[in-house]
């Protein structure tokens, strides 16, 4: 059945306003779990709460019989951590969550102009260029300061930390999304300049 252009414009709007409503519940998402990691931190009192990496230990596990687990990451709850490193663990925590709470409230607004008729505007264009730089830059930030949070734990301990670049491998994806946004930028650009001059033609 072919769709009329009245169905078709309903069902876009439909879309559009599923996308605002599941941002909304992501952004609530993101916040819930920020909160909850920095009060995790915090949850020892006079004592520093964190995952740090370690090397590959073999432990009895409690689950049903038993069983023999391989351990990469422990929390461990450690004093005397320096103020420094204990900012860096918070600032790592409040830049990659801000940055996509920030990176969903403009996927939003987008979305919003496009319900207005807006789609192919300057300002469109520029809030998916601030996605796609929110989403490589907020984690790599978040993972930057992280890593100075862990030097300083690993510091306390009387260790030293060396699990920088395996950090990053779990930024992939994220370098992934601001490409795909980075190409959606392309196709906006190319379509607001293909309007002006359509608009010239007029």
């Amino acid at each position: 059945m072919t769709r009329t252009p009245e169905l078709q414009a309903r069902r876009d709007r439909g879309d559009l306003w599923t996308a605002i409503i599941v941002g909304a519940v992501v952004a609530i998402g993101i916040t819930a779990v920020a909160v909850r990691a920095i009060v995790e931190m915090f949850s020892v009192p006079g004592s520093l709460t964190a995952t740090i990496p370690v090397d590959p230990q073999t432990f009895p596990l409690s689950v049903g019989a038993g069983i023999a687990g391989t351990v990469t990451s422990a929390q461990v709850s450690v004093p005397g951590v320096s103020p420094v490193a204990t900012a860096c663990f918070v600032i790592a925590v409040v830049l990659s969550s801000g940055g996509l709470i920030v990176a969903t409230a403009l996927g939003s607004l987008v979305c919003l102009r496009m319900l207005r008729g807006a789609v192919f505007s300057r300002q469109n264009t520029r809030a998916l260029f601030a996605i796609s730089m929110l989403l490589l830059f907020a984690p790599l930030a978040g993972s930057f300061f992280r890593n100075m949070g862990l030097n300083g734990l690993f510091a306390t301990l009387g260790g030293e930390y060396d699990g920088q670049w395996g950090a990053l491998s779990v930024l992939f994806p994220w370098f992934l999304a601001a490409i795909a946004v980075g190409v959606l930028v392309i196709v906006f650009r190319r379509g607001e300049h293909l309007q002006r001059e359509t608009e010239g033609l007029v």
